[in-house]
């Protein structure tokens, strides 16, 4: 079962000049194993709740910064964790249709689920020196937006594309930062074509 939501309605809320742009175009794609729960109402029987394994693929379009925040923030760091997966994944499956639940005992994690936000190179240097909210210089933008950028790539829910806008980042802004994790990810994605 797949299922691709977008939320693509206008709250009439005052924004920033920023978010008026066109935001970059991330998704966050998730997979894994859930409950669909389903309620039976049976005549002269108690009502009950029946609970389906289900192997399931969610999809989410990315539309603004606020939703990027409410979904994967970088900056949100609770019991040690850049990313909370089993948070993230919860909130997917609140946005489909019907009644679906992860089968995990942790709120935090989920192992058995693959999750990854995917973009362009372009969409992630955007999201970071266009959207993300930082003060500073370029260069300090820039610098912040590849040590947040680091730290999504260590928790392993990006794709290539923000490697290489770190790379293109680092290069861009003549960065005092080692691309060693950058380039390895580039070099382990190429690896596997």
């Amino acid at each position: 079962m797949a299922s691709k939501t977008t939320n693509s309605e206008q709250t009439g809320e005052q924004q920033s000049a920023s978010s008026e742009a066109q935001f970059p175009d991330l998704t966050v794609r998730a997979e894994g194993p859930a409950d669909r729960l389903r309620r039976v109402n049976e005549p002269g029987k108690a009502d009950c709740l029946e609970t389906v394994e289900v192997e399931l693929a969610a999809e989410y379009d990315i539309d603004s910064y606020d939703e990027w925040r409410n979904l994967v923030d970088p900056d949100y760091a609770i019991h040690g964790q850049t990313v909370e997966k089993g948070t993230i994944i919860d909130d997917l499956l609140d946005r489909l249709e019907g009644h679906y639940r992860r089968q995990s005992s942790s709120r935090y994690e989920a192992p058995d689920w693959n999750l990854t936000v995917t973009g362009s190179a372009t969409a992630w240097r955007r999201l970071f020196m266009e959207f993300t909210q930082m003060r500073g210089s370029d260069s300090d933008r820039a610098h912040k937006g590849t040590l947040r950028l680091k730290r999504l790539l260590a928790a392993g829910v990006v794709d290539t594309g923000a490697a290489l806008a770190a790379l293109e980042l680092i290069n861009q802004y003549d960065l005092d930062r080692s691309t060693d994790t950058f380039i390895a990810e580039v070099t382990d994605s190429t690896d596997g074509e």
